[in-house]
């Protein structure tokens, strides 16, 4: 009498794109905002020029090369315009006073200074964060740090992990190559590796194909365990009529025989047979 067939339910086990979790990294470009302060003060013109609706003389400010202080321009007085106001300590700026004109304001010459440091920056090149002029030494400092080497990223900056990395420094653990924007994967110890590499360590192996069970063109893929062993969907099959086997428990479920993949219905033959 042939026995009475086993019943073997599989597990199907979800894969993701890069298990066991992926990011996606981010690349941004990080803008110079230098820019040259015009030093200066007033010159003497022949006549005072009216601005139209004005009602009253403008002024012209010299340019002063980067790097040189501006030297006093001797001025005679004259009336001042509406606009004619310190950006900074918000009080007129004298006819006969050194002014700055940036950032498409007047200051006094005192009054632009680095506004972490306190560092005149008449006639100096500075940088623009936020509204508020920086000398270059603080405007560094307010870059971010590579999340690797530590280094300030001055250029392109690669987002990943809650991090900022150079390209250079956001590479595979494995072979290196720079992953730029491309999805990546992480393991237990949060190493970064690239899709391929992370697959060929530790993606499971189909036992019947003995290839890796991976996502294909961008969809996800299903693990079916059982026995100890691993295999794709369309690898699950009874190893005689070839019909694809269910994880659910029916007749179309998994019923081994001697570590061999069968059905109900080949399991019982076979069982009936007393061979495998």
């Amino acid at each position: 009498m042939a026995s009475k067939p086993e019943k073997r339910v599989a597990s199907s086990v979800f894969i993701t794109l890069a298990p066991p979790r992926r990011d996606e990294a981010l690349v941004e470009e990080v803008r110079r905002a230098a820019c040259e302060a015009r030093p200066g003060c007033p010159r003497e013109s022949p006549a005072p020029m009216k601005a139209p609706g004005a009602g009253s003389a403008g002024r012209l400010c010299s340019w002063t090369p980067p790097g040189r202080a501006a030297a006093p321009v001797p001025a005679v007085p004259h009336q001042l315009s509406s606009g004619d106001v310190c950006a900074f300590c918000h009080k007129t700026v004298s006819p006969r006073e050194l002014a700055v004109e940036a950032m498409k304001r007047q200051y006094h010459a005192q009054c632009f200074t680095c506004r972490i440091c306190r560092r005149q920056l008449a006639g100096q090149s500075f940088y623009q964060k936020d509204g508020r002029p920086l000398c270059e030494p603080c405007y560094q400092d307010t870059l971010e740090k590579c999340g690797r080497c530590g280094e300030v990223v001055r250029e392109h900056i690669i987002r990943a992990l809650g991090q900022a990395f150079h390209p250079t420094c956001f590479t595979c653990v494995t072979c290196a190559r720079c992953i730029g924007d491309e999805s990546f994967a992480l393991d237990s110890q949060n190493e970064v590796y690239c899709l391929d590499d992370f697959y060929r360590k530790f993606a499971p192996v189909c036992s019947i194909c003995e290839n890796p069970i991976i996502p294909r063109d961008g969809k996800d893929a299903f693990k079916i365990e059982c026995m100890g062993r691993n295999f794709h969907e369309n690898c699950y099959r009874c190893e005689d009529c070839r019909i694809l086997l269910s994880v659910e428990p029916t007749d179309q479920g998994c019923y081994p025989l001697n570590n061999r993949l069968f059905c109900k219905p080949c399991h019982v033959k076979r069982s009936a047979a007393g061979c495998c």
